[in-house]
């Protein structure tokens, strides 16, 4: 029996490399998305609360849209879990696009912001007050405790 040539076989990174990753806003409508969200929130309410403040910081970054929508969906869930709000004009946490060369795409990360920061230091009880001042260049000052 004589042997044709064919094609080599891809290989499961060929075949993923080739497969274009569903852009975040039809990723969170996915079943598969929603039911996970469903299932980590446990509350209706607060899952749909959730899609829709997810969707809405997204959609104000071009650069976020453009990041691995697993990746903007565990940002979004540690600032839930925080509960914190991700919207860019509270400032409490950020979902920041970064490129990630090792796997050759754009990805979200979770970044505190500083209203975040003050929300939980004063949520954990150890904090009564706040101060904060802008700080100059060459700027002196002197800081006294208790």
């Amino acid at each position: 029996m004589a042997r044709t040539a064919s094609a080599a076989p891809q290989t499961p990174s060929n075949s993923l490399a080739q497969k274009a990753k569903p852009k975040f806003s039809v990723a969170i409508q996915s079943d598969a998305y929603k039911n996970l969200i469903n299932n980590t929130l446990n509350d209706p309410k607060r899952a749909s609360r959730f899609i829709a403040n997810i969707t809405s910081a997204v959609s104000v970054n071009p650069t976020l849209q453009e990041c691995d929508a697993a990746t903007i969906l565990s940002a979004g869930l540690l600032g839930e879990a925080l509960n914190l709000s991700p919207s860019p004009q509270l400032g409490q946490f950020y979902m920041v696009p970064y490129e990630d060369k090792k796997r050759g795409c754009k990805v979200a990360q979770f970044q505190l912001g500083y209203k975040g920061m003050i929300d939980l230091a004063y949520r954990s009880g150890n904090i009564a007050n706040i101060g904060a001042y802008t700080v100059y260049a060459k700027d002196e000052f002197h800081v006294q405790f208790g």
